[in-house]
């Protein structure tokens, strides 16, 4: 190893043999978590977007009848 770099650098974080975990976590814009995964180090972030989003409960709308564009089927 080379004298000048490698006695105090630590090992890469992002190294795939390392031990660890990531937090995943989605939160409205007031910072509330509305949900948290947790998955080893070595997973792929991509992959925990959809069982991430999946718990979140969809928005209300208002009460009475759905809206209809113009042009949908909806009505005439």
């Amino acid at each position: 190893m080379c004298p000048q770099r490698g006695a105090h650098t630590d090992p890469s974080p992002v190294d795939r043999r390392t031990l660890g975990s990531k937090h995943h976590l989605i939160t409205d814009t007031h910072g509330t978590p509305l949900a948290v995964t947790l998955t080893g180090g070595h997973r792929n972030d991509v992959t925990q977007l959809i069982p991430l989003i999946d718990p979140i409960p969809s928005i209300r709308g208002a009460v009475g009848k759905p809206r209809c564009r113009p042009s949908s089927s909806c009505g005439s």
